[in-house]
Parts: structure tokens; sequence; C-alpha cells
């Protein structure tokens, strides 16, 4: 039953465009510079992490000459922002049609709604009132991962963290961590 209730609601608002005048009622502010939403945004994403929705990679990473931004990192306590068109963009960009448009990258978001607004942080889903949201990064927390069967390819993955920290850190860049991974895995293998 509830899969024909997302059914209904999810063509309704594609075909009645309901946020379509979301651009007005929103204001974003990134590191204290008003960021321009797109007049055909729906809806606005944060993410600090380089998957949504069971994999769907927003930043897309592997286009770094697409525009100024950094590639998106989880170490650099930097949070991406990005635009949404819309719950048929959603489905788009769960199977691979579409990207979300890169709004802007910095470490403290300030999102002033001037409206009412289905709001989601963290999966937890609510109606928000008018309001201003402030984000900011308040602290790492240690992620668990999977250690690898065979005592190498855990040591891969720990020297593969160490090097994208440094390069998130700016302590080395793109191509040296490349370079560099490419000489421990012929040295591991």
């Amino acid at each position: 039953m509830n899969k024909v209730l997302y059914a209904r609601e999810g063509a309704k608002n594609i075909m009645d465009r309901t946020f379509a005048d979301f651009h007005w009622q929103v204001r974003v502010v990134v590191d204290g510079v008003e960021i321009d939403v797109p007049e055909d945004a729906e809806g606005v994403l944060l993410a600090n992490i380089g998957s949504y929705m069971g994999g769907v990679d927003l930043w897309q990473n592997e286009d770094e000459n697409y525009d100024n931004f950094d590639p998106q990192s989880m170490h650099d306590k930097i949070l991406e922002v990005v635009s949404i068109s819309g719950t048929w963009h959603l489905g788009k960009l769960q199977v691979g049609l579409s990207r979300a448009g890169r709004l802007a990258q910095g470490q403290s978001i300030k999102i002033q709604l001037c409206a009412p607004f289905p709001v989601q942080i963290d999966g937890e889903p609510w109606f928000q009132q008018p309001c201003t949201l402030i984000i900011s990064h308040h602290g790492q927390a240690f992620m668990l991962k999977r250690a690898a069967e065979e005592p190498l390819g855990h040591a891969a993955a720990i020297i593969t963290d160490v090097l994208e920290n440094a390069e998130t850190s700016h302590v080395i860049n793109a191509s040296q961590k490349r370079a560099l991974l490419q000489e421990m895995a012929l040295r591991l293998t």
C-alpha cells in the first residue's frame, strides 16, 4: 500500500511542480556568500559523503575539470551543495540519466526558508515552517569499515585512506597521490 501512495504522490508532484517557486522562497549562503539558486530548482541537497539514495554520486568527482570545484571528500570538513529539479530529476539521478547541479562547497551553510517546506536531515523527514537552518562541521566521527579478509588488503585500505587525507589536506596533489598508489600497488602484489 505504501508503494502505491508514494507513486501517487510522486506522480502528483511531477505534474504539479509543487515547489516551482522554490528559488524565490529559499536563500542559501555558503561561507558568507549568497548562492544563486537555479530557477528550475525544487530542492537543495547538502552532502559530506560521496553517495546519496543508495549510491547516487551527487558530486561526481570523476568530472574534476567540469567546473572550478574541488573533488568531494569525507575528510576535508567541507560540505557540498547541489540543486535538484524535483522528484523526476531524483529518479533520473538514481538511474544515471542526469546529474545534480553543483552550487557550492563550504564549511558553513545557512539556508533561510521563507515558506513552509518539507525538510530531511540525516534521513529524518518533517515539514519545516519558515526558519533559518545553519549547518556546519562540529567534529569528526570515526567510521567503521569492513576489514579485508587478507592482511595486504587491509594495509592497502589504510594506505588509501592516509593518501586521501593527505590530498584533501593539500599535503600532496592528485597526481602525486595516483603515483604513490600505483607504486604501492606494484609493491604489495
